[in-house]
């Protein structure tokens, strides 16, 4: 498999990554079909995940099928939304920090590779709490980097 760095990270991932917003949609009691699936792509190189708290059970089904395997990929996922349960208002400066949370246990690690902001609005983002979150989780050794996934107007304020 052809790898790239992504970005200015230094991080080397595949060329092709796995989008995991569609295994969300599966039941936790399929998780052999999501191992089978995740365990396919590490055996065939991908080494890029991409997930979020709002994209089902998908962090879920991470952890339980493939944590055992966490070295050999680079994992991202996305904090900001109210999802699985969580009672609280998206966008505020608690809500991210219990997203990064939920998010390491329930993707069974002690570390993310990228947090991202998913698709606040840009009043979010000037505010710059959220921001400010991201850059504590990253000095407190819960992500190695951060960004923003989004797009129009507010990717490109965050650029």
């Amino acid at each position: 498999m052809e790898t790239r760095v992504l970005g200015r990270t230094g991080l080397e991932i595949s060329r092709l990554g796995v989008g995991l917003a569609e295994i969300g949609g599966l039941d936790l009691a399929e998780a052999k079909q999501a191992a089978e699936v995740l365990n396919l792509a590490l055996d065939s190189g991908i080494t890029f995940f991409d997930t979020a708290a709002c994209y089902g059970n998908s962090e879920e089904l991470i952890g339980r099928t493939i944590a055992h395997r966490r070295a050999e990929f680079v994992l991202a996922t996305k904090a900001g939304h109210v999802a699985g349960g969580y009672d609280g208002e998206s966008w505020t400066a608690q809500t991210v920090r219990d997203s990064i949370d939920r998010s390491l246990k329930r993707l069974r690690t002690d570390h993310l590779d990228v947090i991202q902001l998913h698709s606040c609005d840009v009043d979010v983002l000037e505010r710059g709490e959220v921001i400010e979150v991201l850059q504590e989780a990253k000095q407190a050794g819960k992500t190695r980097f951060i960004g923003y996934s989004g797009d129009n107007e507010r990717a490109l304020w965050a650029v």
